[in-house]
């Protein structure tokens, strides 16, 4: 007669080898822990020379660099590889300057602005002759 106590389900009797299969997880997860304990970081990476800081810009007055950038506005809109749309945005733009360096010039800001202000517009002035750079290098490519 069989017994009714509650036992542990045959293993063998799904096909499974029990103690082949116990070895391969257990040599798996040794050489898991093993090659996660072993692993040594490379040692870090000498610091490499100091960068330099960019040289001091020496910054003409607010009015000198703003009205620089609506030259350097005009200069561009006259790049043959424009469309009228890019045009158009150019016109905007230089308006837009233009407006707003005369409301600049009748508020008539502190020193530190002017100073911050000339210095947005020399940067702005290096930003549309990289763009008039590119744009007598070819036309844009059609867009994907």
């Amino acid at each position: 007669m069989r017994s009714t106590s509650p036992r542990l389900a045959d293993p063998t009797s799904r096909g499974l080898r029990p103690v082949a299969g116990y070895r391969r997880i257990a040599r798996w997860l040794a050489v898991c822990a093993l090659s996660a304990g072993c692993h040594r970081d490379p040692p870090p990476v000498p610091p490499g020379e100091p960068i330099a800081a960019p040289a001091e810009v020496t910054l003409g007055t607010m009015d000198v660099e703003c009205e620089a950038l609506v030259s350097a506005l005009g200069l561009y809109r006259k790049c043959p590889n424009l469309d009228d749309d890019d045009r158009a945005d150019i016109d905007a733009w230089s308006e837009r300057a233009q407006q707003d360096f005369a409301a600049g010039k009748k508020a008539n800001p502190e020193p530190n602005a002017q100073h911050a202000i000339a210095a947005a517009c020399r940067k702005a002035v290096t930003s549309v002759t990289a763009a008039n750079e590119r744009c007598h290098a070819g036309p844009k490519p059609p867009p994907p």
